[in-house]
Formats: structure tokens, C-alpha cells, sequence
């Protein structure tokens, strides 16, 4: 019985790794003035690059393969938001102040989502909105990049005043993208997946 179970687990690693040695390599998709890659190295690292006219950026973590699934996330790992919440002002009023992580003011649009489940947009912000209470149970933010924070559900019952830290630079946080065949199918910077392929060198 231990030699079955000694060699199913020999079969069971060795396939593992054949599985991982497949995928390993250099994904790309390349268009006019668009260029976005990720290469699957050894010990589970990538390595992430997105070009498209002016926005440029690249990205290094862990990755992980389970299935048809590439599980991706950044390292160092950053919060997409950080929220701090306050009861001042008008209560009749709420009142969302956004910067990114150094305080700086962005552009933003903002959706926010009150007990009717209804959402409510503001759209080209800058550093500040403000909308009459709906009594609002959520909200999530999509800078002028595209780059959208997770929906954050909002703690206090009175709460009327939110300081917003979004991060600017995209954080793969257990993101789930498809593999398939000798491609990948990538997700935005919106979490959607995209209507391309990453495909292998």
C-alpha cells in the first residue's frame, strides 16, 4: 500500500511540474501603439508589462496555476484604497474627499450605491465631491486611467465625510486570469477580461 501511494505521488508531482514547465514563458499581445506581456518564469515569479500611448507601467509578483486558472498577485502588495470615514459637517450632505497615496488630488468618477441598491455617478471629479445623503451603503471609484478600487462597504451608520487614498498603480491581488492552449486571457485594469489574448512566443 505505501509503494502505491509513494509512486501515485511521484506521478502526481511529476505531472505538476511538466504542467508548470509548459507555461512557462513569454506572453504578448501587440497592436498599433498597444503592448502588454507577462512572462511566467521559474519559482513562480512573473514579470508584467503594459504599454499604451503615454501610460506605461510594469508590474513583478507570484503566480500560482490551478487548472485553467493563472492566479496572479503583485509583490510588494499594496491596498487598492484606503478609507477613513467621519460624521462632520451637513448631515444632509456626503461628502467624499480622493487623493492617491502621496495626498496628491486625482480625477475620478464616482458610483455610489445607497439601500435601494441604486447607483448614483459623478462623473470627471476632481479631489472632492459631495451629493445629498441617499443613505448610501457603498461606493467604488475609476480614476481617469481606468484603474478601479474593489466596492467598499461603508462601516459607519452616520457616516457623512470619506478620505479616500486610492492606489494609482494597478495591484494584482489574487486575480484570476484563463489560460487556454498556449494563450492567456488578461483582465483590464477594470477586472474585466479583455476582448484579446496573450499569446505565447
Amino acid at each position: 500500500m505505501k509503494k502505491v501511494l509513494c509512486i501515485l505521488t511521484v506521478i502526481l508531482l511529476t505531472s505538476f511540474t511538466i504542467q508548470l514547465k509548459t507555461h512557462e514563458g513569454v506572453y504578448e499581445y501587440k497592436a498599433d501603439k498597444f503592448y502588454e506581456s507577462i512572462e511566467l518564469g521559474k519559482d513562480f515569479n512573473f514579470k508584467y508589462e503594459y504599454h499604451f500611448h503615454s501610460l506605461s507601467y510594469s508590474l513583478e509578483g507570484d503566480y500560482s496555476i490551478k487548472g485553467d486558472s493563472l492566479i496572479l498577485d503583485s509583490n510588494p502588495q499594496r491596498d487598492k484604497i484606503i478609507v477613513r470615514e467621519y460624521k462632520k459637517g451637513n448631515k444632509n450632505n456626503v461628502r467624499f474627499c480622493v487623493t492617491d497615496k502621496l495626498g496628491t488630488p486625482i480625477n475620478y468618477t464616482l458610483y455610489a450605491i445607497n439601500k435601494e441598491n441604486d447607483t448614483i455617478t459623478l462623473s470627471n471629479q476632481w479631489h472632492k465631491s459631495k451629493l445629498k445623503n441617499k443613505e448610501l451603503e457603498s461606493f467604488y471609484i475609476i480614476d481617469s486611467k481606468g484603474l478601479k478600487t474593489p466596492l467598499y462597504n461603508i462601516e459607519g451608520e452616520k457616516t457623512n465625510y470619506f478620505e479616500v487614498q486610492m492606489e494609482t498603480v494597478r495591484v494584482l491581488d489574487n486575480e484570476v486570469w484563463k489560460i487556454k492552449d498556449n494563450s492567456i486571457l488578461p483582465k483590464g485594469m477594470n477586472s474585466k477580461n479583455q476582448n484579446y489574448f496573450l499569446n505565447k512566443r
